[in-house]
Parts: structure tokens; C-alpha cells; sequence
């Protein structure tokens, strides 16, 4: 992320300064408009304006719905990862509980230290790269581990069917665990913000513009669909901010699986 000029910036820092300036551009074009066509009578000239002002309000549209869809489709995708990590590791648990007590005991306390350092990581800023390396190097050792009493289960098992299953439940954990990860580094490509940004400071401009050719401003409809449309914007970027925005997504199903990891050493 750190080839990203937004991605570090708050969510509502961004919004707030999107506003401002929307609200310069759209003085400063009202300003113009006034200075320059102060005739009544150039009505086509006010025409085309608005013409142009309802095309740029359009593309904007298309933009905000086009960027909230994709911000949203990868809010969804996190959360479907983050339940199938929780759901492949309390197979790999469920299936160690069919093993020997030694084998199940031992592979039972590494799916808890690696599900506690998974949850860890998950509550840790992107932006904060050396506590997200440091945990990173632990849990690629518990997998390490994992793999090895996988392939131990596999060669000394005297029940190869389980064994299989056993190690392909640790394989799809590694996976998962990758796979989540790859899905962290998705988002909305920052261009495309630039790009509703810029078409929203010009809607705003032309708002302004067509206003001071009419000598006449709405304030109070401008300031309220200038106020909605970041708001629409506020939520696009902050959806596409795992672990930075407001909006997070939800752990519960692996300190779920991480409960039910303990009941079965306790069983």
C-alpha cells in the first residue's frame, strides 16, 4: 500500500476535504458565471449550460454507483473469506479429535496458537507493516508445524482415509490463510477515485457556473446533494479499507471456532 497516496489518509479526512472543495470550486465558478454572462437574455447560452451540468451530474452518477458496486463486492468477498478460514480450521480441529490422543493434543494447541495469532493479525492496521511481518513469521512457523504432524499422521496412521483427510484439512488452511490475504490487496484501483473525485469537484464547479449566469444560487439543494454525494463517497472508500475504515468486517466465526478449538481439548 505504500505506493498509494490515499491509502494511509483517513477516510474522513478525505471526505471532508472532498467537500471543501467542492464548495471552493463551486463559489469560485458561481463568481464567473456571474462576471462573465451577465446578460438575461443569452438563454441559449444558459441552455447548453445546462445541458453540459446534467451530463456531468450523469457521469457522476455512473461513477458512484460503478465504485460502490466494487467497493462493496470486495467487502463481501472479505467477509466470505473470513468465514471459510473459521470453517476450514474447525474441520482440520473436528478431524483432529479422530487421531491419537498425542496427535490430537499436539495439533489441537497449534490450531489454538495459530487462530489466536490469525485474530490478532486481523485487528492490526495494513499500514503497520512490521507488527504484520512479525505476526506473519509466527504463523507461517505454525504452519510449518502443522504440516509436519500432517505428514507424520500420514505415514504412521494406521487409517489412511483419516490421515488424508486430515492432512488436506491442513493444506486448506495454508490456502485459505493465502487466499485471504491475496484479498486484503483488492480494492478500488486509486485512479478510479481520482477520477469520481475530479467529476465531483466538476459537477460542483458547473453547479456553480450555471448558477451565476442565472444571478441566482440554491444554496441549501447544492450544500444538501453536495453533502449526500460525499457521504455516498465516504462509504465507497471507507468499505474499501480493510482494517483501516470504520466499517470493518466481522471476526466473530473465528473466536467462535477458536471457543470450540477449546472444547474439544477439553473433551
Amino acid at each position: 500500500m505504500s505506493n498509494e497516496i490515499m491509502y494511509d489518509k483517513n477516510s474522513i479526512l478525505i471526505a471532508i476535504g472532498l467537500f471543501l472543495s467542492m464548495l471552493a470550486v463551486n463559489q469560485l465558478c458561481y463568481l464567473i458565471g456571474r462576471r462573465f454572462q451577465t446578460s438575461d437574455e443569452n438563454n441559449e447560452v444558459k441552455g447548453q449550460t445546462a445541458a453540459i451540468q446534467a451530463g456531468i451530474v450523469g457521469l457522476l452518477a455512473l461513477l458512484l454507483g460503478f465504485t460502490f458496486n466494487m467497493s462493496l463486492q470486495r467487502y463481501d468477498a472479505r467477509s466470505n473469506i473470513v468465514i471459510e478460514e473459521a470453517g476450514t480450521i474447525a474441520k482440520a480441529a473436528m478431524q483432529a479429535s479422530l487421531l491419537t490422543n498425542s496427535v490430537k493434543t499436539e495439533t489441537l494447541t497449534l490450531l489454538e496458537q495459530y487462530l489466536e495469532l490469525r485474530i490478532s493479525l486481523s485487528e492490526i492496521d495494513l499500514s503497520d507493516e512490521i507488527s504484520r511481518r512479525a505476526l506473519n513469521v509466527k504463523i507461517s512457523e505454525l504452519q510449518s508445524q502443522l504440516t509436519m504432524v500432517a505428514q507424520n499422521v500420514i505415514e504412521n496412521s494406521e487409517k489412511p482415509a483419516v490421515a488424508n483427510a486430515f492432512f488436506q484439512s491442513i493444506s486448506n488452511i495454508i490456502y485459505v490463510e493465502n487466499k485471504r490475504t491475496a484479498m486484503l490487496r483488492l480494492h478500488v484501483p486509486e485512479p478510479v477515485l481520482f477520477l469520481l473525485f475530479f467529476v465531483f469537484v466538476t459537477a460542483g464547479g458547473m453547479l456553480g457556473y450555471t448558477s451565476g449566469l442565472h444571478k441566482k444560487r440554491p444554496a441549501f439543494p447544492t450544500l444538501l446533494m453536495s453533502g449526500l454525494i460525499v457521504l455516498v463517497v465516504f462509504i465507497v472508500v471507507d468499505l474499501d479499507r480493510p482494517r483501516r475504515g470504520i466499517i470493518q468486517v466481522n471476526q466473530d466465526s473465528l473466536a467462535d471456532t477458536l471457543v470450540q478449538i477449546k472444547q474439544y481439548q477439553s473433551a
